[in-house]
């Protein structure tokens, strides 16, 4: 699956448009992941041994003088860039970029490493803030893969359902190497003592994604950006080449992109990834049948599926043929069940013959063949259905006689 940078940019622009960008982005991410605040600046009190965060900025005086220098340099760099000011939000909660902060630094100069960061902010650029919008979708990246970095980690959620879509829009390789990336990341970045070996951590790991897996994630951290779990799942038809990913989520996870609303939660053990979906959200199971013993001529009417959901196994004339026809229904994000998919038929007579098998699948191939996103293939695709059922339901039409046996 590849994104397009044209198509990428023009992807984020939309998904951005109307959504409200959170103030402290850092804390709507962690929110939207379900991740603890780990760091921050706090005031310890000696009498009760308790500590209360600051919201303020500390003395920079307080500060070991590597944090501050870093934080310099990061100010230079977002300067030096066209982007005065703490350009990232990374100091909405600590007066130098410290714990997540620095994550969040090595992750933007992964994006960079790629000129993804650029791109996106380009897309944003229609936008009343830019980089407000960058800096949100930034941190849900960096706090997203924050939670997959502890051992043995489990999401819920929003989350459980951005994991089960990069799984099936990246695959299972590229997700695992992403996590394991990641977590190299973190132990740099907790070494890194100045902004040039955080750069160089950061850039390690742009390395290790891609420019392609860059652009993917970060469409699908946009998507999250003030968004539920139903929300998101809701559009994930409209990206880029989730058609083919779709058609191939089956063989590559066991999932239906199409379903992804349906995860309750992730978990990973070992090498191992669980994914909890609630009932009938799994993909539907193959039946055991072949093509249909001869049935007598239905004279009322038959209801007809165009595609075939009834020929899983056997071998003979080409088949088994509803394999074929599901790959193609995948992409669509659609049931072989769907209305779309059924016509009523006056005189219908099984089983039918190969060429009628060959007829559709060659006309629904054919229509589906250039659509990118699972949106555009259902559109399609439904459009072909109606003109295929519409010529089977009319008696004389090579189909209807296919389907009929006249």
């Amino acid at each position: 699956m590849e994104v397009e940078r044209r198509e990428f940019k023009a992807t984020v622009a939309k998904l951005a448009r109307g959504v409200r960008l959170p103030a402290n982005p850092q804390q709507a991410a962690r929110s939207l992941m379900g991740v603890d605040a780990r760091g921050g600046t706090y005031l310890f009190d000696p009498r009760t041994r308790r500590m209360t965060p600051l919201e303020g900025a500390a003395l920079a005086s307080d500060m070991p003088p590597a944090e501050v220098e870093l934080t310099r340099a990061y100010l230079r760099w977002c300067e030096r860039t066209g982007r005065k000011g703490d350009c990232l939000r990374l100091l909405a909660e600590s007066p130098t970029v410290t714990g997540d902060g620095r994550y969040a630094l090595a992750m933007a100069m992964a994006m960079a490493q790629g000129v993804v960061l650029e791109e996106m902010l380009d897309a944003f650029k229609g936008m009343a803030d830019p980089h407000a919008a960058l800096s949100a979708a930034l941190w849900t990246m960096t706090l997203y893969l924050v939670l997959w970095s502890v051992p043995e980690p489990v999401s819920k959620g929003l989350a459980a359902v951005m994991t089960a879509t990069a799984i099936v829009y990246l695959g299972v390789d590229t997700f695992w190497t992403l996590i394991a990336g990641f977590k190299l990341l973190v132990e740099d970045a907790d070494r890194a003592t100045t902004f040039d070996e955080l750069r160089d951590a950061g850039e390690r790991y742009g390395k290790v994604m891609g420019r392609n897996a860059a652009r993917a994630f970060a469409l699908l951290a946009t998507v999250a950006v003030g968004n539920t779990a139903a929300g998101f799942a809701s559009k994930v038809p409209t990206l880029p080449g989730s058609a083919q990913a779709a058609a191939l989520a089956g063989g590559r996870a066991g999932l239906r992109l199409a379903a992804v609303g349906e995860v309750g939660a992730v978990a990973v053990t070992g090498e191992a990834v669980t994914v909890a979906l609630a009932p009938n959200a799994v993909a539907m199971t193959a039946q055991a049948m072949g093509g249909a013993a001869a049935a007598p001529v239905d004279a009322k009417g038959h209801d007809h599926h165009i595609a075939t959901n009834k020929w899983w196994k056997a071998a003979n004339n080409e088949g088994p043929w509803s394999p074929k026809f599901q790959r193609i229904f995948d992409k669509a994000g659609m049931s072989m069940d769907d209305p779309a998919n059924i016509v009523h038929v006056k005189g219908h007579k099984g089983p039918h013959p190969q060429a009628y098998h060959q007829r559709i699948l060659r006309r629904l191939s054919d229509a589906t063949e250039g659509c990118r996103t699972m949106q555009q293939c259902r559109e399609v695709l439904t459009a072909e259905l109606g003109r295929l059922g519409e010529q089977i339901a009319t008696p004389g039409t090579t189909l209807n006689k296919l389907v009929t046996g006249t």
